[in-house]
């Protein structure tokens, strides 16, 4: 979640994007239910790319992550920093190409939700071989405890 209120989520756009080599950009997003919240979202930048440190005082800002995207099998940098300053300006932060705002809406983004099918089946298969050992190692409990009962 990259919203300042945990129970909000973030959606950008109603389609799919194909990107195959990203640009940095930086988009700046407000809740809808506060406006004197903002939050500037840096992605695609180089490892290279030196990021100072925050330029108010009234800013906070994370160091950059590094994002395994295994769908386009590619990592993308990413980094965030916020504000409650009503004049704080993404562009002025990151010094990149800015997107205007976006609102962050709960409800639209579950409907680009999808499961692992792989991931689902391998969770399964664990659980299965977990609950297989639990019954063989209770089983053998069992018959020790019987023979030495004899």
């Amino acid at each position: 979640l990259l919203c300042p209120d945990a129970s909000e989520a973030l959606e950008l756009l109603d389609m799919c994007l194909y990107i195959t080599d990203p640009d940095p950009a930086v988009y700046q997003l407000r809740s809808p239910k506060s406006s004197n919240i903002s939050v500037c979202l840096f992605t695609d930048f180089d490892s290279e790319t030196n990021e100072e440190q925050a330029p108010e005082p009234t800013m906070t800002r994370l160091k950059s992550t590094v994002l395994d995207m295994w769908s386009m099998n590619s990592k993308s940098n990413g980094a965030l920093a916020w504000s409650a300053s009503t004049d704080f300006k993404c562009n002025e932060t990151f010094h990149e190409e800015f997107y205007s705002n976006f609102s962050c809406n709960a409800t639209l983004i579950e409907k680009n939700f999808e499961t692992d099918m792989n991931l689902n089946f391998h969770n399964l298969f664990m659980i299965g071989l977990r609950v297989i050992l639990l019954k063989v190692a209770g089983f053998n409990l069992l018959m020790t405890l019987q023979l030495w009962s004899r």
